[in-house]
């Protein structure tokens, strides 16, 4: 009788289970490595936009097919944009200025705020001629007295582009796409080091996490490890309150979610830049004859030189350095899906500001240039190399 030679048999299962194993090992390893980044900051400030920016800027853009797949998007953000402004214009006592145009404002408004189930010629004929007429435009220009997206004008004024049955969306259209952040997102990129600061690549790991009240519960989830802190704010929000709840001024949130983040004892080792974000919009604002006194009455007493638009974006930036010099009251702090600091941090720190067009790829990229650089200083001092 002869003996077959032992033979281990395979088992897929474990097979299977070590394969998982190994690849969990690579991924810590990837993640020890990499400078991860957090985006912070309430609804519409422009985080989503940041990440496409990264993309664009490192990650070889968007292929054809990611930008096909927007066009839906880019539609109904159309089409909310023009519903919102003709459902606001009773509310506002504005009236329609040509009265060809109202079998199309009951056309859209039998359509509803989900949009059309196609978005056909007619349909398209029928924005064209209400963003024409002059109510329409009055009812535009009060657009923080409602809900409006900011990319409104934007994707209006391109209704005949955005039309088209060959449409394919540019960049400008995508960063200017909105669309509600729900849960964690993340995007990999890799960025050239200096040489004077050892050269190579360096791996970054950005993570943005919506920014309405209901989706901050969510972010403790990624606060470990993390090296700094982008704070995005919307400046030229000053004079809109937020969607969640309509009593409260968007940017005052943005101060009170600041703090709450800049006294975070989950955030203590994180370098914090605040992105004043939005640049372009509150230029636009204050030149058409807008100001930040009725809602922030101590810009009255404020000392800068300047336009009135140098006045209100260093007025903003200094309302948010004087919360890294306040001695915040200890209290008790609730835990709830709005506020998330469990203690107080103590130890000094640094907060870095940069004025920001999150839209604009050049801005976004000389900006980058910059933080990375602060970025990197910050991890070598920590670890006594710099």
């Amino acid at each position: 009788m002869r003996l077959l030679p032992c033979i281990k048999s395979y088992d897929e299962g474990v097979d299977h289970s070590k394969q998982i194993d190994r690849e969990i090992k690579e991924w810590i390893k990837t993640y020890n490595e990499a400078i991860k980044l957090l985006l912070l900051g309430t609804g519409e400030s422009g985080k989503t936009t940041i990440i496409k920016q990264m993309k664009i800027l490192h990650v070889k853009g968007f292929s054809h097919s990611e930008r096909t797949a927007m066009i839906p998007h880019i539609r109904f953000n159309t089409h909310e944009a023009i519903y919102e402004i003709i459902q606001n214009m009773p509310v506002l006592s504005i009236g329609l200025q040509n009265a060809k145009h109202v079998r199309a404002q009951q056309y859209l408004l039998k359509v509803g705020p989900e949009g059309p189930q196609e978005y056909t010629e007619e349909y398209f004929d029928n924005v064209r001629d209400l963003w024409q007429d002059a109510g329409v435009r009055e009812c535009f220009k009060r657009a923080n007295e409602y809900q409006l997206i900011d990319s409104a004008e934007y994707f209006l004024d391109r209704i005949d582009l955005i039309g088209k049955e060959d449409y394919v969306p540019s960049d400008a259209d995508i960063l200017r796409c909105r669309r509600k952040t729900t849960g964690i997102q993340k995007i990999e990129f890799k960025v050239k080091v200096p040489k004077s600061m050892h050269g190579g690549t360096q791996d970054f790991w950005m993570f943005d996490v919506g920014g309405q009240r209901g989706e901050r519960k969510k972010w403790i989830q990624v606060f470990e490890g993390i090296h700094a802190i982008w704070f995005v704010v919307a400046c030229s929000d000053f004079d809109q309150t937020l969607r969640e709840d309509n009593s409260q001024n968007r940017l005052k949130e943005a101060l009170i979610l600041f703090e709450d983040v800049w006294q975070s004892r989950f955030l203590l080792e994180a370098g914090i830049i605040v992105f004043l974000n939005k640049q372009d919009l509150l230029e636009t604002k204050i030149k058409q004859g807008r100001s930040i006194a009725p809602y922030f009455p101590k810009y009255n007493h404020f000392e800068a030189s300047g336009d009135e638009y140098t006045r209100t974006k260093l007025f903003i930036r200094n309302l948010f350095v004087n919360l890294t010099t306040k001695k915040r009251e200890r209290r008790h702090i609730i835990a709830s899906a709005e506020r998330f600091v469990v203690l107080e941090a103590s130890r000094a720190r640094e907060c870095y500001f940069h004025f920001t067009t999150a839209t604009d790829t050049h801005n976004v990229r000389t900006v980058f240039r910059d933080v990375h650089q602060m970025i990197l200083t910050h991890i070598l001092s920590n670890i006594g190399v710099y």
